[in-house]
């Protein structure tokens, strides 16, 4: 720095920068103890950029999260969109141009170059938060925000991870439609359908599940399975649909027992052993029981006519 500017100051503009992306926007810096004059002289000097009209960087290699930073201090607004899905993890890498979005009627946020700009009516309904210094949506609003704007493989990558991180659950994010929820707003009718297809949302319980499967059984003039019969040596594993004579089970999954990395490993743990103990499993989800029963009867009855005995 120039002859004049303290030390003390220095050091605490250095400190500053290096926990914040290397990017300071001019108001910090005057709350920090630079004058109008301090920082002219530092841009003068190179050991600044003027990134935008409020905002500077250091001298340092640009990164993503500098310029997304930068983008939100220059607008007055918060990383959101894909630009938060990414701050958050939930995609590999940021988009393109940082996506802010600010508060309709926020001054100033218009003509910035390089910045995808949203503007948001109930942004007050979010919990905004920061997170690797950076002021973002909260990963509810943000999954809200990234369905109106991301393709589907996007939105799928960003749910699954979302999930299985355990940064949401199933019911906040059916709860955060339900308050974000209103007429042509971007993003709440694709996410969920989105979970709804995927089977994320509006599984039956276990037990009406078992019994949806077992009236397709019926009509499919097959011999009743046995409900919850258990199975193992000890009578350790339980299966939902089974005829115990011929070592034959179906398994129905909903989402929401079934869907993170933990119940699929003891899932297929288990399987593995009844397999290993000559059992035959068929296994599906509830999509697959209530959007393609044809197909589901036509498997099982083929597989227990296959495993009974001649006659």
């Amino acid at each position: 720095m120039e002859k004049g500017v303290n030390r003390q100051l220095a050091a605490q503009l250095r400190q500053w920068l290096s926990h914040h992306h290397s990017v300071i926007g001019i108001s910090e810096a005057r709350t920090l103890g630079a004058s109008s004059s301090d920082v002219r002289s530092m841009v003068r000097r190179g050991e600044w950029e003027l990134r935008h009209r409020s905002v500077c960087d250091a001298a340092a290699p640009r990164t993503p999260y500098q310029a997304l930073r930068a983008a939100g201090i220059a607008t007055g607004g918060v990383a959101s969109h894909a630009s938060a899905a990414w701050v958050w993890g939930l995609l590999d890498r940021p988009p393109d141009v940082p996506e802010i979005t600010v508060v309709l009627g926020t001054r100033d946020s218009r003509g910035h170059e390089g910045i995808t700009v949203h503007r948001s009516t109930d942004l007050q309904l979010a919990v905004v938060t920061e997170r690797h210094a950076i002021v973002v949506t909260n990963p509810l609003r943000a999954l809200v925000d990234l369905a109106g704007t991301a393709t589907p493989n996007q939105l799928t990558e960003a749910v699954d991870c979302a999930l299985s991180r355990k940064l949401v659950t199933t019911a906040g994010l059916e709860a955060e439609i339900g308050r974000l929820s209103r007429r042509g707003r971007p993003g709440v009718a694709v996410l969920r359908a989105h979970l709804r297809e995927r089977g994320f949302t509006g599984a039956p319980e276990p037990s009406v599940l078992e019994a949806h499967t077992q009236r397709l059984i019926v009509r499919a003039n097959l011999p009743l399975p046995v409900i919850e019969c258990r199975a193992g040596d000890e009578g350790e594993y339980r299966l939902d649909l089974a005829w115990a004579a011929i070592l034959f089970a179906v398994e129905v999954d909903g989402y929401a027992w079934h869907w993170s990395p933990e119940h699929t490993r003891r899932d297929e743990a288990r399987r593995n052993a009844l397999r290993d103990q000559g059992w035959t499993l068929r296994v599906y989800t509830w999509v697959d029981v209530v959007r393609e029963p044809e197909r589901v009867v036509r498997e099982i009855t083929a597989m227990y006519r296959r495993l009974s005995p001649p006659g």
